[in-house]
């Protein structure tokens, strides 16, 4: 999973400076909740700064992060297209810009053909990429599937104003790869006494993003 498919890569340039100027602008501080699971509502949300989570609940209580979306990513597009309920709840990880707009405006938006052609295509990689999280969670180690969601999360903090470091609690680290928290205090313990990553209260630094990528298997060794 990687941030290089988000909706602004897919449209032209004209249509995306066009739907990041529909709507109103809001701004939001670090966990608040854009929308929640079950609610009703079709608004659509065009993220322009910032990082936020999109979290699952089970009746039993369990929740798990189905994924990270950043600048340049929507969220509340399905209840727009469908008109069904908040199928999952989004909140913000860090203070968040965003342009707001209300459902039918979003569909005349991605009526257009050229944008209904590049909204397909975003939502193509959006399920190529819940396939990816899902098959990592069912084969790959527990190491190796913290590895790759800290280069997500590393990438994620990148777009906003270049930061190198990210602010996780680490019981969302775990719902995100599907592991126990002790698991992840042992696995960032170990990846920081490597020198690979620095940790302080809440907050990861990657201080190796080579030596990350390959516990992550996302390079070949050299020779």
């Amino acid at each position: 999973m990687t941030f290089s498919g988000r909706l602004s890569t897919y449209l032209a340039a004209s249509d995306w400076v066009a739907l990041r100027s529909t709507g109103a602008r809001c701004h939001l501080d670090a966990g608040s909740p854009l929308f929640r699971q079950g609610d009703d509502g079709d608004w659509v949300y065009v993220i322009l700064q910032g990082v936020a989570k999109v979290t699952r609940s089970e009746p039993a209580g369990k929740s798990a992060i189905l994924a990270i979306r950043t600048a340049g990513d929507v969220v509340g597009d399905m209840a727009a297209v469908d008109g069904g309920r908040r199928s999952a709840t989004v909140t913000t990880l860090t203070p968040l810009v965003c342009q707001v707009m209300a459902g039918p405006v979003f569909r005349r938006f991605i009526d257009q053909p050229s944008a209904a052609a590049a909204f397909a295509r975003y939502t193509v990689w959006r399920l190529r990429e819940a396939d990816r999280h899902r098959a990592e969670i069912a084969v790959l180690p527990v190491r190796q599937r913290l590895a790759r969601a800290l280069l997500r999360l590393d990438e994620a903090a990148a777009s906003v104003g270049h930061q190198r470091a990210f602010e996780l609690p680490q019981q969302d680290l775990a719902d995100l790869i599907g592991a126990s928290r002790n698991a992840i205090v042992l696995a960032l313990g170990v990846l920081r006494a490597e020198g690979v990553i620095d940790t302080s209260r809440r907050q990861v630094t990657v201080v190796d993003p080579v030596a990350l990528q390959l516990i992550a298997g996302q390079v070949n060794r050299g020779c």
